[in-house]
């Protein structure tokens, strides 16, 4: 199975496309990630789930605000409603030299720097979606000059995170983009029971010595790390969802050893299983 490549539409007297998308749900990553040589703008107006970007796996929520640089690999998994507006647009759109011009360096920054995936937050986030908004009732040269607008304000902005790393967004070519989805979509399939690295590296071809080189040098993690935040993802899920107690959770999110699950929760979320779900269950009683 190849990479899904997205073929962007473009509208006649159009040069950049901008689009309000609806879907009831794609809880898988199979159907969602993608790759496309567009630069895009994601605004994420209702929905939350899990963001894959590059070798990145985060949670997003409602006003979720990201850019991505032209074929790094992203996708978004929800089992709600989403609406999304997306914007897209090549960085030759208005001829190669354009965003090289001495007034356009922070934009040009800014579309070389998006291959790393950005994420905005702040008062930035409030401006972009403002401009969002006066965008998508615009046409033609009004919804042009607003595109520059938000690239303007993006450009100039310190309020960012940055998705995946640099060492990333330079190595990951087609092929093993291919590869690298290939082991995504066995862990999203098999990570509430026992892994096989044997499993994984056949499905690659490669030995498992091999594999381990391989899914390090590409995704800055070794195997178990990505396996590990599937399950406290889920684990999480589930302490902000129901009254199973720790040692549940634990083996239904495909942990199978209490200590260990405790301490690996506590790596990547900054705190214990107990005093994640005693944080969340004493601010939702708060506002509830």
């Amino acid at each position: 199975m190849r990479p899904q490549f997205e073929k962007i539409p473009q509208k006649l007297q159009k040069s950049f496309t901008a689009r309000n998308i609806v879907r009831d749900s794609r809880p898988l990553l199979s159907q969602a990630w993608h790759y496309h040589p567009e630069v895009e703008i994601c605004y994420t107006s209702k929905s939350q789930g899990k963001r894959f970007v590059g070798n990145r796996i985060s949670d997003y929520k409602e006003h979720d605000l990201v850019i991505f640089g032209g074929n790094l690999p992203h996708g978004f998994t929800t089992e709600m409603l989403c609406k999304q507006v997306v914007i897209q647009f090549s960085p030759k759109f208005l001829g190669r030299e354009f965003f090289h011009r001495p007034e356009l360096n922070e934009v040009n920054w800014l579309v070389d720097h998006a291959r790393r995936g950005l994420e905005f937050v702040g008062d930035t986030k409030l401006k972009a979606i403002k401009i969002i908004s006066k965008l998508m009732k615009a046409e033609g040269f009004e919804q042009l000059i607003r595109l520059f607008e938000l690239l303007h304000v993006l450009s100039q902005s310190d309020e960012y995170v940055e998705i995946c790393s640099d060492e990333y967004a330079h190595t990951l070519s087609e092929m093993n983009l291919h590869r690298v989805k290939k082991v995504y979509d066995y862990i999203i399939l098999n990570y509430t029971k026992e892994v096989s690295v044997q499993e994984v590296a056949e499905m690659l071809n490669l030995t498992e010595a091999a594999f381990y080189k391989f899914i390090k040098k590409h995704t800055q993690k070794t195997f178990i790390e990505i396996v590990n935040e599937f399950r406290v993802n889920h684990a999480c899920e589930m302490l902000m969802s129901g009254d199973r107690t720790i040692s549940e959770v634990c083996y239904a999110s495909g942990f199978n050893n209490v200590s260990y699950f405790n301490r690996k929760f506590k790596e990547i979320m900054k705190q214990t299983p107990k005093g994640f779900k005693l944080a969340y269950h004493d601010s939702h009683n708060i506002w509830s």
